[in-house]
């Protein structure tokens, strides 16, 4: 399987499981939500064992280490104090108080699907 591929494969399969996860929710079944997260984990495992190796340089992956991980830094420090501020505001404007829990989970899922794309790419 080429690369090309592999990634359509993996979008294709990320956006089944967030359609399914989010049905799943609304009816109210988490049963529904775990088997479509192991099922897709699964695809996802069985596409990369497929995958033909890529002929890479190692300065090149030497760069994209350093990119991805100064964006991972960035993106979660920043979801991390925009959150932490919404709280801090609580006495100002007490309904941004959720939106700052939210910004906050919002952050660890964010860290958690970030660190699976820097494993996955």
């Amino acid at each position: 399987m080429k690369h090309k591929q592999f990634k359509i494969i993996t979008f294709l399969t990320t956006m089944v499981m967030a359609a399914v996860i989010s049905f799943s929710i609304l009816i109210g079944n988490p049963a529904l939500a775990v088997a479509s997260f192991f099922g897709g984990i699964a695809v996802m495992y069985l596409s990369k064992r497929r995958l033909e190796d890529i002929v890479e340089d190692e300065r090149i992956r030497q760069i994209s280490q350093k990119a991805s991980g100064i964006t991972f830094q960035f993106i979660i420090l920043s979801f991390a104090i925009g959150g932490a501020v919404l709280i801090a505001m609580k006495d100002t404007y007490p309904k941004y108080t959720d939106f700052g829990f939210f910004h906050v989970i919002c952050s660890l899922y964010g860290s958690c699907t970030l660190l699976y794309l820097l494993y996955v790419f």
